[in-house]
């Protein structure tokens, strides 16, 4: 596997209109957030099956193997749109030189009884520490991670999760718990609040309290807007007081088409009842290396070398209302443990308009194949410049701004964990963007937005 695949997290590598040889789902929005059941009756008239429908938000998704549904649906009183909903394939990141349960003989972890705590590097670069020692661990705070699944018997996890609140939106696989498949959801909560039981990584927030919300397959990586649009109302609506999506679009949506626009909206609807819910929706950039200030008439190339000019929105990364993360690296940490850890990743989206705050996600970078030892720990020297967290098996390196989003969510739990568990939305902004470490040019930037997020300082607001 290169060096750049490692680097590289989840992204959603395609999509296509989710549809079988008998029906299509429709995503319909009624012109006003509210969605009663005589609307839901006038569609189901109309051709439709309504299999879900979401009253808090104005939005239903509907199955119909009708062709002239769509254009029925469209003209019931009351309706806003009705667009075929998009089915994401995504490309599930590996982690590298796993480190398994059966790690024997750990090192001393600096007065931390985690073993794996001396790796975490992301946490000292954001002063984790400081808000512990100030009595600050994110207790009394839910957090939803809307993602592939978790191992819901790990270590790291078990103790903090909320399993009747977890639910899974993948039709194929009813559980949330996952034995195979990827760990990227396991490695995504693991950074938020791994807990600190003596047994492996910490957590941002170690006593923060789990809601797993499976969006995206673990077997291979497909998922839809109904489920991501589901998952912040299900979440909202058991009382998460974070939601962390590392997910994305790789490449970006193309936008300019109604049906496009209405997905968005759509999503957006769900980000700002999640937000009325005092609910802070925090997602990962994307790893296109790209400027999310001037995507209009962006190249995009296939495999056979054809291109078009397109243009992009990072999704979900440019949906209003969102915090959206870019991620940064060191480059030979194990080399040099003083080396700076606040460098932009090679792949991170950054763009002034875009991007809320920077916060460690790994890299692959660093040239050569030598290997490093530290704190006990053998592996190339360029895996320990990625973040280390939870997976399936034990722990492992990933790299990307999913990697840097749940360090944000770890803060933003702190902080509400410190105002009693219960705080709006533009307040844990307010915090976060008063008591961040303003890196680049003053003021807000293209690579760390309003600064590196920092815990120790948060606690100080």
């Amino acid at each position: 596997m290169s060096k750049l695949s490692c680097a590289i997290a989840m992204a959603l590598a395609g999509f296509a209109c989710a549809s079988s040889a008998h029906a299509a789902t429709y995503v319909v929005q009624s012109r006003g957030n509210t969605f009663d059941a005589q609307l839901a009756r006038k569609i189901e008239a109309a051709g439709g099956t309504i299999t879900s429908r979401l009253p808090q938000i104005g939005v239903a998704f509907v199955q119909s193997s009708d062709t002239a549904f769509r254009g029925r649906a469209a003209k019931v009183a009351g309706v806003r749109s009705v667009v075929p909903d998009i089915a994401f394939q995504a490309q599930l990141p590996e982690t590298v030189d796993e480190i398994g349960e059966d790690f024997a003989n750990p090192p001393n972890a600096g007065g931390e009884n985690d073993f794996l705590f001396n790796l975490q590097w992301g946490h000292a670069a954001i002063d984790a520490a400081g808000a512990w020692n100030a009595g600050y661990r994110g207790a009394g705070v839910r957090v939803a991670v809307l993602d592939a699944g978790i191992r819901c018997n790990h270590p790291d996890l078990a103790g903090n999760l909320l399993a009747a609140d977890s639910i899974s939106f993948v039709p194929t696989e009813p559980s949330y718990c996952n034995t195979s498949g990827s760990s990227h959801g396991t490695h995504t909560s693991g950074t938020i609040l791994g807990a600190d039981n003596g047994t492996g990584i910490i957590g941002v927030a170690p006593e923060a309290k789990l809601i797993a919300v499976k969006v995206l397959s673990a077997a291979t990586g497909g998922g839809s807007f109904e489920g991501i649009i589901s998952g912040i109302v299900h979440a909202a609506d058991h009382g998460a007081d974070v939601i962390n999506m590392s997910l994305g679009v790789r490449g970006g949506l193309e936008v300019g088409g109604k049906d496009t626009a209405e997905l968005i909206n759509a999503t957006k609807r769900a980000v700002a009842y999640a937000r009325s819910q005092n609910a802070i929706t925090i997602v990962s950039a994307g790893n296109d290396g790209r400027d999310l200030d001037h995507d209009a008439g962006v190249a995009v190339c296939d495999t056979d070398g054809t291109c078009f000019r397109a243009n992009l929105r990072a999704f979900p990364a440019q949906v209003p209302g969102v915090i959206s993360v870019s991620a940064l690296a060191p480059a030979g940490w194990a080399l040099n443990p003083g080396v700076s850890l606040d460098p932009l990743a090679s792949y991170s989206n950054y763009g002034q308009s875009a991007i809320s705050f920077g916060a460690p996600g790994g890299d692959g970078r660093l040239p050569g194949t030598a290997n490093c030892v530290v704190a006990g720990v053998g592996a190339p020297c360029w895996a320990f410049d990625m973040v280390l967290s939870s997976t399936l098996t034990g722990w492992g390196w990933s790299a990307g701004t999913s990697m840097a989003a749940p360090h944000v969510s770890g803060v933003a739990a702190l902080v509400i964990g410190k105002h009693g568990g219960e705080l709006a939305p533009t307040e844990v902004e307010r915090i976060l963007r008063a008591s961040a470490d303003d890196l680049g040019k003053p003021g807000n930037d293209d690579a760390y937005g309003a600064g590196r997020v920092n815990a120790a300082k948060a606690m100080q607001y």
